[in-house]
């Protein structure tokens, strides 16, 4: 009857003792793995996102003029924030063709000047007054997303509240080409208002200078 208690004593002995033991691994473990990152009132964290790392692009200029393998393209990219994510999307979606116009329009005018350089003074105000028609007559041809990134972002709102929101990142792209050609278009509408051979020729001139860039 001893020798049972004994062997019953051991064994009782053994299991205590592992038991602690994995007990005190646990809370060793615990305390090496817990990494509790203390953040202030109004400070922001990325918690998800759509790829590991952000994408390059997503730092590119928001208009930008390129060649990829010979041929041209303007790209444009808008950075949206909103708490849900398809909302941000669809505004961003929106916001690139907004993006286009106003970079087309700028685009006019910066050609529409540096073409300016080599024409009569005489028509120089007048042809100013035709850049602003043509600018505002360059539709949006042909753009296509390329690229989206999005992050889910966790703010402290206050010290018992937290609120999430989505930054959402997107790229499109339309070939030169369709920019061109559209503007193209707007000059001859205005061609055929001009009254006087003389100043028609000039602004002939003016188109053809504003093309020439078109090469570069």
């Amino acid at each position: 009857m001893k020798k049972m208690n004994i062997i019953q004593f051991g064994i009782l002995f053994a299991f205590l003792f592992s038991l602690f033991y994995m007990t005190s691994c646990s809370k060793k473990s615990l305390v090496k793995t817990e990494k509790v990152k203390k953040m202030k009132v109004g400070e922001e964290q990325v918690v998800e996102k759509s790829t590991e790392r952000v994408p390059k692009w997503a730092f590119d200029p928001e208009f930008q003029v390129v060649k990829e393998k010979g041929e041209k393209f303007i790209i444009v990219k808008v950075d949206i924030a909103d708490k849900d994510r398809r909302a941000a999307e669809r505004i961003a979606e929106g916001d690139l063709r907004k993006r286009v116009a106003e970079g087309t329009k700028t685009l006019v005018n910066s050609q529409f000047v540096e073409a300016l350089s080599g024409t009569d003074e005489t028509f120089s105000q007048s042809f100013k007054s035709y850049v602003g028609t043509v600018a505002d007559n360059v539709p949006v041809i042909g753009l296509i997303v390329t690229d989206t990134y999005w992050e889910k972002i966790q703010r402290i709102k206050s010290k018992d509240e937290v609120e999430y929101y989505y930054r959402v990142v997107k790229r499109a792209k339309m070939p030169y080409e369709n920019y061109a050609d559209a503007r193209d278009n707007a000059w001859k509408e205005v061609l055929q208002k001009i009254e006087t051979d003389r100043e028609r020729e000039e602004l002939l001139k003016l188109i053809e200078s504003m093309k020439s860039g078109d090469e570069v």
